[in-house]
């Protein structure tokens, strides 16, 4: 693999396991393409979509990208239900103010994100965290210097710029995914100011914090946000992936990560 920005190492575990998610930790699920949830569940699977999905996904008119949105969705339902215990073609989804998706009661207590690439799909979810995960699989062409110029801060760039020149690639790589969490977490997507959101706190740490205070005073929960932890995410195949989240209170910064391949799940 090409090297990026320095990531926590983590196990994915193939084994399923009960899914109890306490407060102290945060569930990571890497869908590979292939997993055949349309396959398993066929026509059935349209079903579970409510009715904002299903006119999404009508709307894409390349099949492929159509088959992936329903696959992470019905992905995403088959996970709620296993933390939930509801059953998938009774979970609804809801929608923040800037199109973020989000459980209703008496679900609200479970907070999820997921990003796709490439027929990949990663799942976060946490009991009571916000969340904002990004997904970009290798390779992927980008126009590293232009990419490099529109969306990082001075300390970024400067960081950036004395990077070797094999390793710029895979590290805008992993820039964007930092700058799509931070977006995603807050509802916002890529519309914000990326440049001048400094997501660099130490270079040679996965982990960094992210006052956002006066950034987004008009976002949901405003207050809540008074600051963000990230993380850069060790896949268990070439690609990037970054998961923001963040603290309910003072004395609760890192939650502990469990990584899960979604081939392990049971969905019977």
């Amino acid at each position: 693999m090409t090297r990026g920005l320095a990531k926590k190492p983590l196990s994915w575990s193939s084994t399923f396991h009960a899914l109890e998610l306490d407060s102290e930790k945060v569930h990571l699920w890497l869908a590979f393409p292939g997993h055949n949830a349309l396959d398993q569940f066929g026509h059935d699977a349209w079903a579970w979509l409510g009715e904002r999905e299903r006119f999404r996904a009508l709307r894409l008119s390349d099949a492929r990208q159509r088959a992936l949105y329903l696959e992470a969705r019905i992905g995403l339902k088959i996970l709620i239900e296993a933390y939930t215990g509801l059953p998938r073609d009774r979970i609804t989804l809801e929608y923040g103010p800037r199109g973020k998706p989000e459980l209703g009661k008496p679900l609200q207590w479970l907070q999820f994100n997921y990003s796709m690439s490439s027929g990949y799909v990663l799942y976060a979810f946490s009991r009571d965290r916000e969340l904002g995960v990004d997904l970009e699989m290798h390779p992927r062409d980008v126009h590293v210097q232009r990419l490099s110029n529109r969306i990082l801060s001075k300390p970024e760039k400067q960081y950036f710029d004395n990077l070797p020149k094999t390793q710029q690639h895979a590290a805008m790589l992993d820039w964007w995914t930092r700058k799509e969490a931070y977006g995603k977490l807050l509802g916002v997507g890529i519309r914000y100011n990326m440049s001048q959101t400094n997501l660099l706190q130490d270079p040679d740490s996965f982990c960094w914090m992210l006052p956002v205070s006066g950034l987004f005073g008009d976002t949901r929960d405003g207050p809540r946000f008074g600051h963000v932890y990230g993380t850069q995410i060790e896949l268990p195949t070439d690609g990037s992936a970054a998961l923001m989240y963040d603290s309910p209170d003072s004395n609760r910064h890192h939650p502990d990560i469990q990584a899960f391949n979604f081939a392990s799940i049971k969905t019977g």
